[in-house]
């Protein structure tokens, strides 16, 4: 037994059984001894705030135009990139070492991948080399072969091979034409990206059989929410069927992995029926700016951020939030405090933020929860119980000095501002089905709670009621759940390898 609990006089039972039946109430030993108290104590403490993606649709269960709703399983989006770019060389025909492209003020071949640079433009080299196209490219093969000469030049410059080999990126700088009798250059234009994703579909189910509903515990359970408290052993189950739907919900936002492949095809299939099973791609699968730390530096910190969102236009006065657990909060603090410290060697002006108190009776207190990154960014810090407790952190390696989870160290940058009157992060749902529940009722009694469901409320919000003739009961639940990035390119995921 766990150092931890060594005053525990009862272990936890963990029922897989599907089914709720006095043989489950008597095989969780809710029994009655002398007892110093009936209020349940939460080990791990209240997990109400554990679930922030989720409780973005949540208000109640089939809240109106929670959600964005589509037809199809699969979904797409307009994106729009840069509106210029460079071009990369292709091929060169010229030999380093030997060959002098351009000297004597002469004409000479280029050939790049694609058409965009236009003629009658200055273009400029990796390395400030500059020339003129003289006319439009010829297709020569894959590739398009262009006419240009190196100006401003002198009779003996001529262009380094170096700059003509493959990969090399030249960009376009500006037209430039003779006082008269010049001809019109090329006009160009960019189009809209498509961003293409899919929603997978979700179950939760409960069962229960006999006079299971009104069974009655040792122990009294409060609703962190209500306040309310009950013994009945069905409020108990149905308090953990709820976080147990939530927490799902809340993995299959960030962690779920799209699985169609590129053909269009979606292996996973259901064994019964033979239906496809499709899963969307999950916030942190979304975010393609990754990098990896052991360690972590103010300095680090700051480069990682701007080489991932280097290029952005419109970064003044934008906020980024940095989701993180436990031991990103420590990391983070750490780095700022360090950072300070180095700036200023006495942190004066500073410190009394950190310390409080007089004489012997000091406390020492305040940690950072975000900076202004010198690239126009504020960074704001914000605790995600999912990277301490989530079903990825259980499983997680321990970090070699912290000995919390590697998760809990993970650093998630996510842009969460809103653009035009739209949310950057988008739930996604089929169209009628962002959530359907019922009733299999049989003889057995409903717990209270879902008989308030069946007869309270509005119409919309009552569950409908199924029957059959066998003295067992059940609840379900069915969700079609997807979410989207519109600005993916705004986020950054790092990930914590300490001890890997």
């Amino acid at each position: 037994m766990p150092r931890n609990f060594k005053y525990q006089v009862k272990e936890q039972v963990f029922d897989g059984q599907s089914m709720l039946d006095e043989t489950n109430f008597y095989h969780q030993n809710h029994g009655k001894v002398s007892e110093l108290t009936r209020k349940l104590t939460y080990v791990l403490g209240d997990y109400a705030k554990k679930y922030p993606i989720s409780m973005m649709t949540i208000g109640n269960l089939a809240s109106v135009n929670a959600t964005k709703e589509v037809d199809d399983v699969q979904f797409t989006y307009p994106v729009m990139g840069r509106v210029d770019k460079a071009s990369t060389m292709s091929s060169t025909q010229y030999i380093e070492g030997t060959d002098r492209p351009g000297i004597g003020n002469g004409l000479f071949k280029v050939r790049f991948s694609d058409n965009w640079i236009k003629r009658y433009q200055i273009i400029e080299s990796a390395r400030g080399i500059q020339a003129y196209v003289h006319e439009d490219p010829v297709p020569f093969g894959m590739e398009y072969e262009y006419t240009v000469q190196l100006d401003p030049a002198e009779a003996t410059d001529f262009c380094p091979v170096s700059e003509l080999q493959p990969g090399v990126l030249w960009v376009e700088v500006n037209t430039q034409v003779a006082e008269s009798e010049s001809r019109g250059s090329r006009s160009k234009m960019v189009s809209s990206g498509l961003f293409k994703n899919q929603m997978g579909f979700m179950r939760a189910s409960m069962e229960w059989a006999g006079n299971a509903v009104n069974k009655m515990m040792s122990i009294e359970v409060t609703n962190p929410v209500s306040g309310k408290s009950s013994s009945a052993w069905m409020d108990w189950a149905m308090w953990q069927f709820e976080n147990r739907y939530l927490d799902e919900c809340e993995n299959l936002y960030w962690y779920s992995r799209y699985n169609r492949l590129s053909n269009g095809s979606v292996p996973l299939k259901d064994l019964f029926t033979g239906k496809i099973i499709p899963r969307g791609s999950g916030l942190l699968e979304q975010i393609q700016n990754k990098s990896t730390f052991a360690t972590q530096t103010y300095a680090s910190l700051q480069n990682k951020i701007s080489d991932a969102l280097f290029g952005q236009s419109d970064v003044e006065n934008m906020q980024i939030t940095l989701n993180t657990g436990t031991g990103g909060l420590r990391d983070f603090d750490r780095m700022m405090k360090a950072q300070g410290v180095s700036l200023l060697s006495d942190f004066t002006g500073v410190a009394e933020k950190f310390v409080t108190g007089s004489n012997r009776d000091l406390m020492l207190g305040g940690f950072f929860s975000g900076f202004y990154h010198i690239d126009g960014y504020t960074i704001k810090v914000k605790y995600n119980p999912i990277f301490d407790y989530g079903k990825i952190a259980l499983k997680s390696p321990a970090h070699p000095d912290s000995g919390k989870p590697l998760e809990s160290h993970r650093m998630v940058f996510i842009d969460d501002n809103d653009y035009d009157g739209t949310p950057n992060i988008q739930h996604v749902a089929q169209t009628g089905r962002s959530f359907r529940h019922g009733i299999v009722g049989g003889l057995a009694e409903a717990p209270k709670s879902l008989q308030i469901m069946q007869t309270g409320g509005s119409m919309d919000s009552q569950v409908p009621m199924m029957a059959h003739e066998v003295d067992k009961s059940a609840y379900h639940r069915f969700k079609s759940a997807g979410i989207q990035m519109l600005r993916s390119s705004r986020c950054f995921d790092l990930q914590c390898i300490a001890g890997l």
